[in-house]
């Protein structure tokens, strides 16, 4: 090894000079170059910039009226679905046909989108009290299947009529009126109306002692039971919730002339029991009437805008 390396030691000292000659010469080409190579006496003439217009960015001015969102008319407001014809439950129709409903439903919101199986519309059926959101082709309870969803109303299918039936938002799509009555030679209604012996019968037999007592005579008691139906077109009774749970029975549309204003029961009154029988249900109600049907003497638990009551009424 040290053979080796005697023998080739000259390679360090050409490597050597090699590296200090190249030292040499930078440092020798940058003594010339700052010899030789100084700065110019004049600058070059360099042309000025163009000048810079620099303007203010309009400022977008926001304004209160409300013309502009107004004539976009984004929810098309005055659009109206198409008209249809009033019939009765027993008009026969043609094909395609769409008639609106006689149904206690109530059309709450629509949500429409690009593809119709997407679209949902809730619905409230006022005389079960039962809400629920409906895709096309989901059933309504006790009704029918959603047919057609649009943002005014609601096309379904009427299973008990065979037919198809409309709903409509906000009373877009009323009910159709009742025929005018056909008046006759003795009046406006004919001898022997059941609704004026009835109503005859009432102011009658009801006595007003005083806000929370009346009497009632045995035979307006009697004529009611024999003839319930024409008592129940005096007000809608439906059934009243209360912390999801039924706490009995509430009054609307009450006509003045009927048994339910004759005996002191007002508009949104809700009865929760009588003679102390709960009203929860329809059976417990049914229940009730065989119990107290023979009574001389019903109490009658009622709250009246948010204030609980008791009205007595004596059976003479």
């Amino acid at each position: 090894m040290q053979d080796l390396v005697k023998r080739y030691f000259w390679l360090v000292s050409v490597i050597a000079v090699i590296a200090c000659a190249y030292f040499a010469a930078s440092a020798t080409g940058s003594v010339l170059e700052a010899k030789l190579l100084g700065d110019p006496a004049e600058a070059p003439k360099v042309p000025p910039p163009p000048p810079v217009t620099d303007p203010k960015p309009a400022v977008a001015v926001r304004s209160k009226a409300g013309a502009p969102v107004a004539d976009r008319n984004m929810f098309c407001s005055d659009c109206k679905p198409p008209e249809v014809a009033a019939v009765t439950p027993n008009t026969a129709l043609p094909p395609g046909t769409v008639v609106p409903t006689q149904l206690h439903l109530v059309l709450i919101a629509t949500s429409v989108g690009s593809d119709p199986r997407y679209s949902f519309a809730t619905i409230l059926n006022t005389d079960t009290q039962k809400q629920g959101g409906y895709f096309v082709g989901d059933d309504i309870p006790d009704t029918g299947p959603v047919k057609e969803i649009h943002f005014k109303y609601v096309d379904f299918e009427n299973k008990a009529l065979g037919r198809t039936e409309r709903v409509g938002l906000f009373g877009e799509v009323p009910p159709p009126a009742p025929p005018p009555p056909v008046a006759v030679a003795t009046g406006d209604k004919p001898p022997g109306d059941p609704d004026d012996e009835m109503a005859a019968a009432v102011a009658a037999g009801v006595k007003k002692i005083d806000d929370s007592n009346y009497e009632i005579s045995r035979d307006l008691v009697d004529k009611v039971l024999s003839n319930p139906m024409a008592v129940a077109k005096g007000a809608r009774v439906v059934p009243s919730v209360k912390d999801g749970k039924a706490n009995g029975f509430k009054l609307y549309a009450i006509r003045p002339s009927s048994v339910y204003a004759q005996i002191g029961l007002a508009n949104g009154d809700t009865i929760h029991a009588i003679n102390g029988f709960d009203l929860t249900s329809p059976d417990k109600a049914l229940e009730v009437y065989t119990k107290v049907k023979e009574a001389t003497a019903l109490t009658v638990q009622v709250t009246r805008r948010g204030k609980e009551m008791t009205i007595n009424y004596a059976i003479k």
